[in-house]
């Protein structure tokens, strides 16, 4: 495979085998390491990266689920992530999160930092130099790290500036050709656009708390509870109860962790359900009893959280299942 060309080019690869896979995005100087989990054999990921002069765009999707370990120094780079669809649950040295549909993330950790994909995950990611972003800061007294810890770890990807990031990065990987292989020129401009919308446009806030660092352990024992009963009817209290917390430490830890509140969290969860039962379940099962199975009794409420969450209509999602899975070509 030759080597990508580092102003504008872009590569797709529908991979079965962890190892090739390394081995082609290491060709493209991402290095990562897949973890295919004993208890799950099967692998399967689309990947498309489209180089934009030093940066770096690529979409993901994966029926299996994957983890990934980073090799490189996570402190050379920033990272956004836009999910999609499925979850992402992230760690690094100094925090811990799940990611799910509609929220994205920033990654500024200098250390390990592990990827944990569900099944059906999709997101759109962008990494851009540390240094492309100092021209258009005015430190003062702070330093670069400072100044970027600002930023929020997580947000809504339908916030006025996350959107336009979002959508941004979302050109460079559409299928068909490099949107500026022929025009270096504009190449250049969209990346200085697009850095300048992360660093005028991110939500940030001035007085974040740190997180304490036993919240991250019962956050995490509440996602569990919460994916393992999530078929079934609970409250906020069932959550923090089962998780060893209080309510209001619970709600807080997931403001901070999560980006969004428990119940909004578990909806969110619910809507993947559905969105995968809908893709690959029986073709022939009403989407009101999906609906159903999964917790929404009013359909025209279920509806309109669906489409804002996806973009379309359940039964649009039903018709395009045919479509699903096919390899794109660039």
């Amino acid at each position: 495979m030759k080597k990508m060309n580092i102003a504008v080019d872009k590569y797709a690869w529908s991979s079965c085998e962890p190892t090739e896979l390394q081995e082609k995005l290491s060709a493209a100087d991402i290095s990562v390491i897949f973890d295919r989990k004993p208890e799950n054999p099967h692998f399967h990921i689309d990947v498309t990266v489209a180089m934009i002069r030093e940066m770096a765009a690529w979409k993901i999707f994966s029926e299996t689920g994957y983890e990934i370990q980073y090799l490189f120094r996570p402190s050379d780079r920033i990272e956004l992530h836009f999910v999609e669809s499925g979850t992402f649950h992230i760690e690094t040295e100094n925090q811990e999160f799940t990611a799910t549909a509609g929220t994205s993330f920033v990654l500024l950790s200098s250390g390990a930092t592990s990827v944990k994909a569900s099944r059906g995950a999709r997101k759109i990611a962008l990494a851009i130099p540390r240094m492309l972003c100092l021209p258009l800061i005015h430190l003062g007294n702070d330093d670069l790290d400072a100044f970027l810890r600002r930023f929020d770890p997580t947000a809504d990807i339908e916030e006025n500036g996350v959107r336009t990031i979002h959508r941004m990065a979302a050109l460079l990987v559409e299928s068909g050709d490099h949107p500026f292989a022929g025009s270096p020129l504009g190449a250049s401009l969209f990346q200085e656009a697009l850095i300048t919308a992360f660093v005028q446009s991110w939500p940030r806030s001035g007085q974040r708390a740190m997180i304490q660092t036993a919240r991250p352990r019962n956050l995490k024992r509440a996602l569990d509870w919460i994916q393992a009963h999530l078929a079934e009817e609970f409250s906020v209290s069932d959550i923090a109860r089962n998780a060893g917390q209080s309510v209001r430490s619970l709600q807080l830890s997931f403001q901070q962790n999560v980006g969004m509140n428990p119940l909004n969290y578990v909806q969110r969860l619910r809507l993947q359900q559905i969105h995968q039962d809908l893709l690959n379940g029986d073709a022939d099962e009403n989407i009101s009893e999906i609906a159903a199975r999964w917790g929404f009794s009013h359909m025209g409420y279920f509806a309109a959280r669906y489409r804002a969450v996806y973009g379309v209509s359940p039964s649009s999602t039903r018709n395009s299942r045919n479509r699903m899975g096919t390899t794109e070509s660039i």
